[in-house]
């Protein structure tokens, strides 16, 4: 059987060979769906027919794929000739070029429609909870769904900070497209969101399966100790996103020349490379978002603690819902630190130079000492107030926390804010407060 060949594949690629020779043969003999099932018999038909292969699939070529973006019909293309070299088609060099010479030229045809911040805060408006920590999880993960979808609650460390997520090579739901393990962070925002999630998944599974007993097309019921964080499958999720694109722009509008989505699910995957890249490397962001390049490669051999401090870096680049003056707050306050640090290690730099040459500047040996000592003083400062600075850094990112899980507060703040907008742009109002203030003192 052709599908045996094909050895280890996961789920997804035998189902993209299955529709992709379903096409074929439905070309080849002018079928419908309706004969669908009995698309295995139409293919022991298909060889055991005195035909000319080359002939047939340069026809379906041209009569199928020609009005395909160039990606999708070269992926049908790469699918149909595996098919037919399993079942012992070969063509010549030249037989190939033709073939190929049939395929539309192109990538990706479709326009896509922005995601960005605001676009994402406002479909994070029309979620659920359990919609909302997906979103934000693959928003700021940089995961693909299927592999967000196969993560183990067992996976996921939500009290380190960042949070990490371990994303498995290989699960009973399905493997990487890259076949590598690695890690990746979501953002605090998105811990929020999770931990929210965590409370009612209980209740979420034994609804599921009751409702999936009562179906008479369901042919295995919901398994209620599914481990998996999102116990769901990718249709659902996409079903979801759907609607809340529909809820915010009042359809899902698609592409007029290839019928596709311009706002999808995987745009969340580049919001998150893009943003990233703004503040660090790219082959960073890439290594997290699973793209495997020369570069991102590179970080495959460094320590969790190692990459956590570049997520760190660009954390604050994929707050979603966190008002801009919170996010410049975080970026100015990063901004000290990573220079208070700098001055730090010039410090010590200058302390070990002067140690290295001691020998070798006896008659300046007091000066040295002074010198060392004055290095060392100025070190303890600069030590106590990277201590002060990282307490007090703490302490904002509790109250950032704080503000960011009650709605109350981070309504207050926002309408404070507004308000204070309002003075800056009326100074008679401003003055006539400041009189009230006055008064009421005296």
């Amino acid at each position: 059987m052709f599908f045996d060949d094909l050895g280890n594949k996961a789920p997804s690629t035998i189902a993209g060979y299955r529709s992709a020779i379903w096409q074929y043969i439905r070309f080849i003999y002018n079928l419908n769906d309706s004969n669908k099932k009995q698309c295995d018999e139409y293919v022991e038909k298909y060889f055991s027919e005195s035909r000319n292969y080359h002939s047939d699939f340069k026809k379906f070529i041209k009569d199928t794929l020609g009005d395909k973006p160039g990606l999708s019909a070269l992926q049908v293309f790469n699918q149909i000739k595996k098919f037919l070299e399993l079942c012992d088609v070969t063509f010549t060099a030249r037989e190939l070029i033709q073939l190929k010479n049939q395929l539309p030229g192109g990538g990706v045809l479709t326009q896509e429609s922005d995601m960005d911040t605001d676009t994402i805060r406002a479909i994070l408006q029309h979620t659920d909870i359990k919609g909302k920590a997906i979103i934000l999880c693959l928003a700021t993960g940089g995961m693909r769904i299927g592999e967000l979808l196969q993560v183990q609650s067992d996976d996921v460390d939500l009290e380190s900070v960042p949070a990490v997520i371990q994303i498995r090579a290989k699960t009973e739901h399905g493997r990487t497209k890259t076949r590598q393990q690695r890690f990746t962070f979501i953002s605090s925002e998105a811990v929020s969101a999770v931990k929210e999630w965590i409370k009612i998944r209980p209740a979420y599974l034994k609804a599921v399966s009751t409702k999936a007993n009562h179906l008479k097309n369901v042919t295995s019921p919901k398994n209620t100790d599914d481990g998996r964080l999102f116990p769901m499958s990718d249709n659902t999720v996409n079903e979801l996103f759907k609607d809340a694109i529909t809820a915010v722009f009042g359809k899902n509008e698609t592409d007029k020349n290839t019928g596709r989505s311009t706002h999808h699910i995987h745009q969340l995957r580049k919001f998150f490379i893009s943003q990233l890249s703004l503040v660090i490397s790219e082959s960073i962001a890439d290594f997290f978002a699973g793209h495997k390049t020369p570069m991102s490669d590179n970080y495959h051999r460094y320590s969790i603690k190692q990459m956590a401090e570049y997520y760190l870096k660009g954390e604050h680049m994929l707050y979603i819902e966190a008002p801009l003056e919170l996010r410049e707050m975080g970026n100015t306050m990063k901004k000290e630190l990573a220079d208070l640090k700098d001055e730090t290690l010039k410090n010590n730099s200058v302390m070990i130079s002067l140690l290295a040459s001691k020998d070798q500047l006896n008659d300046a040996y007091k000066l040295q000492q002074e010198q060392i000592e004055a290095g060392s003083q100025k070190n303890t400062e600069l030590t106590e107030l990277v201590t002060q600075m990282q307490t007090e850094n703490k302490m904002t990112i509790e109250i950032f926390q704080t503000i960011m899980g009650d709605p109350d507060i981070l309504q207050k703040l926002k309408e404070a804010m507004q308000f204070a907008r309002i003075l800056e742009d009326r100074p008679d109002l401003k003055e006539g407060i400041k009189r009230n203030v006055r008064r009421s003192h005296i």
